[in-house]
């Protein structure tokens, strides 16, 4: 006798659908039958959209992947890492074919751009109607009162759908320096004087942001309208730990013309509140080679990653190094940090950090740098993706265009909307 799951009591369902916490899952139920369907959508409200949302892996987002149509919407490619799948998502973020949007940071789901002209946009690719925003969802911050030449940072506090009108964003351009602006506020772009070589900057459960400088130490950000400050709670790191060794990278049938090494260096917050720099060593080489049969001279480069080393912030305050991340699990783009557990996360591995980076000339299919790194061991899977995405069916199907400087791949982590958005 065959089971007449259409007849399920509602009660049952709703209690099924509690525990769901994969969206994917959630969209299996809905296509169960049509009165699943109608349940799962009339139930889509409260607080369960923002459960879903806390237990989504970040995704991959192929910014370089855009494929824009005549209507306004953008077609990206989107990677599931834990999964290990790829789809496309259909969206209205910025883009045009000229490639004048520059992409990169990301905060609650929210992907954020900037036009040729620095003009901020915050973009959600999976929410529609937004309040403060455009008929596409779009939110246009106001032009920069600065003279600015890049944004190496932007930053959130909080999402525009929970909290539409009380909301900051933070930014560092140029040299390191930062400003502010609240949306909607007519007095635009504030410039925190005498703050300059920062590298990063996050907003803490505590409600404050916190910024990174070059040399390791942290500065807490007080946006006040009238005097903004900054004040430390955080040393610098010992000079000795900001040293790059000197590494010969190779890349075969190339001759090495020069190399050099750096450290980028990121700040997160722990889901416990324990705030940890990142320092990340980084090897670039430029190449030569002679093609014989063109009669001319071929250069390239390459980047890649050789390591990590983290610091938690003790209670004296100090850095002190560290080899655990326990559950943990960091994802870190060009301009992105995440810290999530991994136990929330089927297929995502503890105590490890994922990371991916722009490199110009590169695509995927060859040696761009994207891997996994295990803390604990020091040990890399090179090219985990790259297996997947470098197929030949899937380059055409989900990267019809190389990784450029303007269009590094960023982590974004999906946020839903609610009833009352």
């Amino acid at each position: 006798m065959e089971s007449d799951w259409a007849c399920l009591p509602e009660d049952l369902l709703i209690l099924i659908l509690d525990k769901l916490v994969s969206l994917s899952d959630y969209v299996r139920f809905t296509a169960v039958c049509m009165p699943w369907h109608s349940v799962a959508l009339d139930k889509y409200r409260g607080e369960r959209p923002l459960k879903l949302s806390m237990h989504q892996p970040p995704l991959l987002f192929l910014t370089h992947s855009a494929q824009p149509s005549s209507e306004g919407e953008t077609t990206f490619s989107i990677y599931n890492v834990s999964e290990n799948k790829a789809c496309k998502l259909k969206t209205f973020i910025p883009c045009d074919t000229q490639s004048t949007y520059h992409y990169g940071d990301s905060y609650h789901g929210w992907m954020i751009s900037a036009d040729e002209e620095y003009v901020i946009s915050l973009s959600n690719p999976f929410c529609s109607k937004v309040k403060g925003a455009d008929d596409y969802g779009i939110i246009r911050l106001s032009p920069f009162s600065q003279y600015c030449y890049t944004y190496n940072k932007v930053i959130l506090s909080a999402n525009p759908i929970m909290a539409p009108d009380d909301y900051s964003v933070m930014v560092i351009y140029n040299d390191g320096q930062l400003a502010f602006i609240r949306p909607g506020d007519d007095k635009g772009w504030t410039c925190i004087e005498k703050s300059c070589d920062f590298v990063d900057v996050i907003y803490s459960k505590a409600g404050l942001f916190y910024a990174l400088d070059e040399f390791g130490s942290v500065k807490i950000c007080h946006i006040s309208e009238h005097s903004p400050e900054l004040n430390e709670v955080a040393p610098r790191l010992s000079p000795d730990l900001l040293l790059c060794p000197n590494l010969t990278p190779v890349l075969p049938n190339y001759t090495l013309y020069n190399a050099y090494t750096l450290k980028n260096q990121y700040i997160v917050e722990s889901p416990g509140g324990d705030l940890l720099q990142i320092l990340r060593l980084v090897v670039t080489g430029l190449f030569y080679n002679y093609d014989d049969k063109r009669k001319q001279r071929i250069t390239t480069s390459t980047t890649l990653t050789e390591g990590f080393e983290v610091f938690v912030l003790d209670g004296k305050p100090k850095w002190v190094e560290t080899k655990s991340l326990g559950d943990g699990a960091l994802f870190l783009g060009e301009k992105t940090s995440t810290y999530v557990s991994a136990s929330d996360f089927p297929g995502c591995q503890p105590n490890s950090i994922y990371f991916t980076d722009r490199q110009n000339d590169t695509c995927f299919a060859s040696n761009y740098d994207m891997s996994i790194f295990n803390l604990g061991d020091g040990s890399f899977q090179r090219n985990c993706v790259l297996k997947f995405l470098s197929t030949r069916k899937n380059i055409k199907k989900f990267m019809p265009h190389p990784v450029s400087w303007w269009s590094p791949p960023c982590w974004i982590q999906p946020t839903f909307q609610l009833e009352s958005a």
